[in-house]
């Protein structure tokens, strides 16, 4: 062996260490990535979850507010009434 072949054979090694250094820092990066990435898509589902459509309860709370509406609007005519009968009463 010559020395150039030993030359050739120790810039191969030291390119495939220098390689193999810059996966490993790629590799320790992307780790990092992917954990923030998850962290971020529990957020958007979670935001997602949050706001969704309101429509149905929406119109429960009219259909309450209605119902509330008509026990009202009963309470009033009662109200009414009980003070005409006692108007005829005293009379």
């Amino acid at each position: 062996m010559g020395i150039e072949s030993i030359l050739l054979f120790i810039g191969l090694a030291v390119a495939v260490a220098t390689i193999a250094l810059y996966l490993i820092v790629v590799a320790a990066m992307l780790r990092d990535v992917s954990f923030t990435v998850g962290t971020v898509l529990v957020g958007v589902r979670s935001i997602a979850l949050q706001t969704q459509p309101i429509g149905s309860v929406l119109r429960d709370i009219v259909r309450d507010v209605q119902q509330v509406d008509d026990a009202l609007e009963n309470l009033l005519v009662r109200a009414d009434d009980a003070e005409a009968a006692r108007e005829v009463r005293a009379g």
